[in-house]
């Protein structure tokens, strides 16, 4: 062999094991942080529809799809609540979802017992407390994921890079969101309703509609997103037309039930499409 194909050979042999360097920086752990921003917004729309199916089932006891679902979701969340901190590897982040952990403790005791009105008041008032410690996990990986050592030096790489991550997050936040509005509508029961729980409806109501305009004007966007985007949209616009019938409890229970899984659904499979965006 030549010299000059030494030379040729010997960089190639430096730029491919820099790049497995980098490439094994950039884990969360086994998981990329694509992966693990995308479940760890997971999680959050999780403590939502643990509280949905809660106050579901104190209106509709028998429907044992519902009881069925609520066990999944549990299982679920503790699985993949686990497999996070497994895998964190900065202290703030492992402080974070330690914290989810201890107050998960407390939030099952009240998602295991039967339903009642008491409980479902404890649901209402302390699912928010849930949700945001699972926020803050979210943060805290999103944050681990700029400091890696393996990010690139390429200052448009690294902007593109971030920007991917934040529209992962709010794409995860669309199906929260989607959970969260059935929730706060079966808290607005004559039985269980306030000003709060008014107030908190309207709220998201208004968050989903917002950032699903954010997600539409994503450079990100692709075919297979822009179709989905479509089919959420055209979904989310008949409810908008009725949106009296939010604010006044104008649908009946399993409408709600379903019509918040089927946009959650929906928003899931726009966010794994986000999740696996290659940055050129």
């Amino acid at each position: 062999m030549s010299r000059d194909l030494r030379k040729i050979a010997l960089t190639c042999l430096v730029f491919f094991a820099i790049q497995l360097v980098n490439s094994q920086e950039k884990k969360y752990g086994s998981l990329t942080f694509n992966k693990a921003v995308n479940i760890s917004g997971k999680q959050r729309m999780l403590t939502q529809r643990m509280g949905k199916i809660y106050l579901y089932l104190l209106y509709n006891p028998s429907d044992f799809k519902a009881k069925k679902d609520l066990k999944i979701t549990k299982i679920i969340f503790e699985k993949q609540l686990s497999i996070l901190q497994k895998n964190a590897g900065e202290l703030k982040t492992k402080n974070r979802a330690n914290t989810v952990s201890e107050t998960w403790s407390k939030y099952k005791e009240i998602v295991d017992a039967a339903p009642s009105k008491k409980n479902a008041e404890k649901v209402i008032n302390t699912n928010t407390t849930m949700l945001k410690q699972a926020n803050s996990l979210v943060e805290a990986i999103i944050l681990e994921s700029e400091g890696s050592t393996g990010s690139s030096s390429d200052s448009y790489i690294a902007e593109e890079d971030a920007e991917l991550k934040s529209i992962i997050n709010k794409s995860g936040r669309q199906r929260m969101l989607s959970q969260r509005l059935a929730l706060y509508y079966f808290a607005n029961k004559p039985e269980l309703k306030n000003k709060k729980t008014e107030n908190v409806l309207k709220e998201v109501f208004m968050e989903l509609d917002n950032a699903l305009n954010d997600l539409l004007l994503s450079s990100f966007n692709n075919d297979r997103i822009d179709n989905a985007l479509g089919e959420v949209t055209v979904m989310w616009e008949n409810i908008k037309e009725n949106k009296e019938k939010v604010f006044k409890q104008g649908y009946n229970d399993q409408e709600v039930y379903t019509l918040s899984n089927s946009l959650t659904k929906i928003f899931n499979k726009i966010t794994n499409l986000y999740e696996k965006v290659k940055i050129e």
